[in-house]
């Protein structure tokens, strides 16, 4: 049993993550905002910005490991927030970094495809990082700021879908909710992903804990899509009319930030150095399914107090 630290613990990775761990780790989960209850976890809530915050939280908790999920995801507020974002974004994991390094604590960061300009797509980790916009540029600088306070970090790259603990909705969520409401929505047939369950990726990172593994890795699933296709998926699966989501295209979205158009990631490395293959959109999209009935959803609402 290891003793883990989860930032941004109320978050889509963060909660399931902490339901992953938890039993099997000593886990401290850490929010902001939300109050967090799990019995058997330490959970705080604490400003991650506070200068002193690293040192005071690793010399509490003791973590063998830090992952580090929380970040300001919006694109658009980090488009309008610029200041915000790179404070969040980038010069929190930075500080964490550090402290990790000062005490030898190993930290994996969560980054994100959208460190990528979108014009390749099928990227390798030791592809050209060009972001376009705000959000993935401050991303950028917190892989380029962990890795130089700490070689032996983990750092992944990641596109995620997933049920949320918090009452905000991940991709495949506001699909449903339109889908379920007889609602037509946009599904944009020119930004391709690969999208990975949130449980499928913290069970992966629990795996890579376990290894040597360190540097850049791209952990995502093994299916390039549109997110038109995304939400077909979903309405296949929930047995609701496809019909409802229309094809368009990202350029004509009243989006504050551009948005890349083909993020999907290169996962060979990762599934050579793990010597398993990452899942495919399907099978991931009927245990997503089945986890509203199964206790999963229930158990991952609960979280927040």
């Amino acid at each position: 049993m290891a003793r883990l630290l989860i930032t941004g613990a109320s978050g889509l990775l963060g909660a399931n993550l902490l339901l992953a761990a938890h039993g099997e780790h000593a886990v401290t989960a850490v929010s902001h905002r939300h109050r967090l209850q799990l019995a058997g976890a330490t959970c705080l809530q604490a400003d991650l910005t506070e200068p002193q915050l690293w040192p005071d939280l690793l010399r509490a908790a003791r973590p063998d490991a830090v992952i580090h999920c929380a970040a300001l995801t919006d694109v658009d507020v980090c488009e309008a927030n610029p200041e915000r974002a790179e404070r969040l974004n980038a010069e929190v994991p930075a500080g964490l970094a550090q402290a990790c390094a000062r005490v030898g604590t190993r930290l994996v960061h969560i980054s994100t495809d959208a460190v990528f300009d979108g014009e390749q797509g099928a990227y390798a980790e030791d592809d050209a990082a060009r972001p376009i916009n705000v959000y993935g540029a401050t991303k950028l600088r917190a892989e380029q700021a962990v890795l130089a306070a700490l070689p032996t970090a983990i750092v992944l790259r990641t596109n995620l879908f997933g049920w949320n603990a918090q009452p905000k909705q991940s991709l495949t969520e506001w699909f449903l909710h339109k889908l379920r409401r007889a609602e037509p929505s946009i599904g944009f047939t020119d930004v391709h992903v690969t999208p990975l369950a949130a449980d499928d990726l913290a069970a992966w990172i629990l795996r890579l804990l376990a290894s040597n593994v360190s540097g850049v890795l791209h952990v995502a699933g093994r299916e390039s899509m549109s997110k038109y296709d995304i939400g077909c998926r979903v309405a296949e699966a929930f047995g609701l009319d496809a019909r409802l989501i229309r094809p368009g295209s990202v350029d004509d979205a009243p989006l504050r930030a551009r948005r890349p158009h083909r993020l999907n990631l290169n996962v060979g490395r990762a599934e050579q150095a793990m010597g398993a293959e990452l899942p495919r959109l399907g099978p991931s999209l009927e245990r997503w399914r089945r986890q509203e009935h199964d206790g999963t959803l229930d158990r991952l609402r609960s979280l927040i107090a």
